[in-house]
Formats: C-alpha cells, structure tokens, sequence
C-alpha cells in the first residue's frame, strides 16, 4: 500500500473525544456524556465542556467536581450528572385548625371497658362557653421560587386561600384569622361552618309541667316524653327516658336510651339518625340510619340510609322496614309466620312523594281541561275582554292566571315524577343480611322485586342480581 494513502486512512481514524450535554424538558438537570478519543485522538478537555456548557446556556447549579468526573477514562460513555437547578416549591394552602372535636370524630357509640358498644353515649353535644377559642385559619403561604440551570427564576404557586368557618353564634378577630364562640351552646358543624347552638335542658319529663318544646337548638331530656305532647328541635334530641304516644322531630339525631312507643298518632323523625332501646307499635323515620338495641315490632319504619338491629336477640317482627341501602337484624318475621315486610333500595320519602304526586296528577289535569274548557268557550263568543262587563272580565283574568299557574305546576309535577321514576331505578348495594333466621311470612322487596319467604332461611344476606332477589352469603 502507498505509504501517502496508509497515513491518509490513518488520519480518518484519528478523532478526538467529545462532549453531549442533555438537558431535560423542566431545564432543571444537565447530564454530560464524553465520548473517548480514537486513534491517535486527544481526550476532551475541561476547557472543551466548559464552552459546550456556555453554547447551551447553562450556567446554574453547575457541578464542578462531576464536569471532573465525566472527563475521567472509566466515566467515557455514561450520562454523568452536571448541573442541578432549584424546582420551586409551592405554597401550602390555607387550613382551619378546629379547637373542639369535630361530631364525626366525637358521635358515636362509646365503647366500654369490656368492648360494648353504648348507642345511647353517642357525645352528641359539645358545650362551650362565651369565649371559647374555637378555630383558626393557618394562612396560605406564598412558596418559595426555583431557578433553572438556565438562570431562569420559576415562580411557585400561591397557595389557596379558605374562608374562616364562621356560622351563627360565632365571632373573629380583627385579622380574621381566629373564631370564638359568641354565647353559651353546643358548638357543630352546619352547611360546613362552625355554628354554637344554645342547648335546652329538661331535668324531668315533657309533660304538663313543661308543655310542648318547639327550640331552635338541642334538646336534652333527662326522663319521658309522654303522650299527646311534641318537641320540636332544630337541632339534636336526646331523652333519656322513653317516648310513649308523642311527636319528636329533629333536624340532626334523636337518641332514645329506652324505647320508642308512639302509637299511630304519635311519630319520632330524625334529620340524621335515630338511637333507641326499642321500637314498637311505632312510626320512625330518619334521614340517615336508624340503629336499634333489641327489636323493632309491629311498627312502620324509614330510613334514608340503613336499619339495623345490634343486640343478641336483634329481631324484626311484623310492619313495614323500609330503607335506601340495608335492612339490618339477627331474625326476621317470627315462628308464627307474622306478616313482615322489608324493603330495601329504594329512598323511602321518593317512593312516598312519587305516590302522592302520581295520585294528585290525574285531578290536577283535570281541573286545567276544565279551564281551557271554559276559556274555549269565552274566545268562541268571538267578545274582546274590553267589552265584558267587569265582573266577567275579572273572572276571565282569573281562569287565565289559574290556567297558567295550573299548566306551570302540572309541568313541575311532571318533570319530578319522572326524576323520582329514575331514581327509584337505581339500586346500588341494596341488601338484606339475617344473622340468625327469617321466618316463613317475610316479604323482601328489593327495588321493584319481591322475594316471598316459604320456608325458613338461616345466615343468608338478600341481594339484587339480574332484577331478581336472591340468596347470597353473609360477608
């Protein structure tokens, strides 16, 4: 071979090292990657790296003794990490820092030393003086910014600021930062703000001595609540007697220690859920669940949420349990095959209000064909109104105001029979669970399908598959 040609191929083979910066999307990291020389090729140089660096703009973060480090024979080829920015770190947003316990940390049942669950210490009230600090409002804070390996300062986010939760009987401070109770009461929580509700206390029965309680707060009474008389509370109730013959309605819970006998002119109704010993010969109706010691007898039961008996002989036995999402009980129906009905799925105050409008419907209709009737007959007389004489002329107005009204509440009426119609369709986790047994006797209904029970049915839970009922284990 020539010899001009050997060092000409010689002189392609020869290369020198190189540098490769790689900088990531957030310009946050640089990674520097050396080639090594070829042939007779020299190795890259600092001052080589150093000018790559400044091409790309990188001039934060930079890590001298890694520029090193890559540029060492045993790192050629590897990815080394050469300059690190500061990602900016945002501000934490504002927070409220309650001073009391919140009701679903302080409601519920108190455990005993032996384990038991206590449904009627449910700490349902909380008590607080004029005064008392409440809550406050930790601030938002501004962050802090970052940089990039560019130099670039990033901005952080604000945090996000709250309102101070201020309700009824409640003030802050000048910087509105600090909430304190404005009166004596029972501090909660209502339409997410802290509220002070004053609490009313009866030191005996809700009898003659007392007459009815109709209060804007809480109610505690320390014995009965005895027939013909009614409390009314937009708040909690709790007796600690019985309730025998007498209305009681609350906005939030009413917690019965003993039990519920109202009769059929009586009726207890919770806004929230409902404690009791008992239920018999009763009606009772919650929002949310009703949870029951001992047995509920011979009475007409609603629940918003679930129905469920607790105690060692926890037992359903004739009347009606209705309730959106579970029916509760160790025995259902009774050896004497006693009529039971339990319903489950559906929302019992829809089913109700879809009954009552479904039933007032057809008159209401009726009475607006009556009055397009009547107007029919008025623009056939082919009279202008301004020459009716004026008793005429004020009745035409009101059969017109009357139709228009009467149209409007028939659309309403309409629209909302169909929303109640969709809702009742929906059936979620609709369940019935008997722990022990239910009876021949019992009907469960789940949504619109009936399971009628032949034969006894021991540990069983009821569920809805496929439109139908079935028997499913407990779990």
């Amino acid at each position: 071979m020539p010899e001009n040609m050997e060092n000409q191929i010689n002189a392609e083979i020869d290369k020198d090292g190189e540098a490769e910066v790689f900088i990531t999307k957030d310009k946050l990291q640089a990674f520097l990657q050396v080639t090594p020389p070829v042939g007779k090729g020299k190795p890259c140089t600092l001052e080589k790296v150093k000018e790559l660096l400044a091409r790309k703009n990188i001039v934060y973060g930079i890590k001298e003794e890694n520029l090193q480090k890559a540029l060492e024979p045993e790192n050629w080829g590897k990815r080394i990490l050469i300059a690190q920015g500061e990602a900016a770190r945002d501000g934490e947003n504002a927070r409220i820092v309650y001073h009391f316990p919140l009701p679903q940390d302080r409601v519920g049942p108190r455990i005993d030393e032996k384990g038991r669950a206590d449904y009627y210490d449910l700490g349902l009230i909380h008590n607080v003086k004029m005064g008392d600090f409440l809550a406050e409002k930790i601030p938002a804070t501004e962050g802090v910014a970052g940089k990039d390996i560019t130099g670039r300062d990033i901005p952080p986010k604000r945090g996000k600021d709250v309102m101070l939760p201020r309700g009824k009987n409640t003030i802050a401070d000048e910087e509105n930062l600090r909430l304190f109770a404005a009166i004596d009461g029972n501090v909660t929580i209502i339409d997410n703000k802290v509220t002070v509700s004053p609490v009313f206390q009866v030191n005996g029965d809700i009898d003659y001595s007392t007459g009815n309680i109709d209060f804007v707060g809480s109610v505690v009474i320390n014995g009965n609540v005895n027939t013909g008389f009614k409390v009314y509370a937009a708040g909690d109730i709790e007796v600690k007697g019985f309730i025998e013959g007498a209305e009681v309605v609350a906005g939030g819970n009413v917690v019965v220690k003993g039990g519920i006998v109202t009769g059929q002119r009586g009726l207890v109704k919770a806004g929230g859920n409902i404690y009791a010993r008992f239920i018999e010969n009763s009606r009772v109706e919650a929002e949310n669940d009703i949870i029951i010691r001992e047995a509920i007898i011979q009475s007409t039961v609603r629940a918003g949420g679930s129905v469920r008996v607790t105690d060692r002989r926890a037992s359903i036995i004739g009347g009606k349990v209705q309730a959106c999402q579970e029916v509760e009980a160790k025995f259902i129906g009774s050896q004497l095959a006693t009529p039971t009905v339990i319903e489950v799925g559906v929302n019992p105050q829809y089913r109700e209000e879809y009954q009552k409008i479904f039933k007032n419907l057809p008159s209401k209709k009726n009475t607006l064909e009556n009055i397009a009737h009547n107007l029919q007959i008025i623009q056939k007389a082919n009279i202008a109104p301004e020459k009716l004489d004026p008793k005429r002329r004020i009745m035409l107005m009101k059969l017109l105001d009357e139709f228009k009204k009467l149209r409007k509440e028939i659309a309403e009426m309409e629209e909302r029979l169909n929303f109640l119609s969709e809702e009742m369709q929906k059936i979620t986790e609709a369940k019935v669970k008997v722990w022990e047994v239910v009876y021949p006797g019992v009907r469960i209904i789940l949504g619109q399908s009936i399971y009628i029970v032949d034969n006894p049915i021991k540990y069983s839970a009821f569920v809805l598959e496929e439109g139908e009922v079935r028997i499913a284990p407990l779990s």
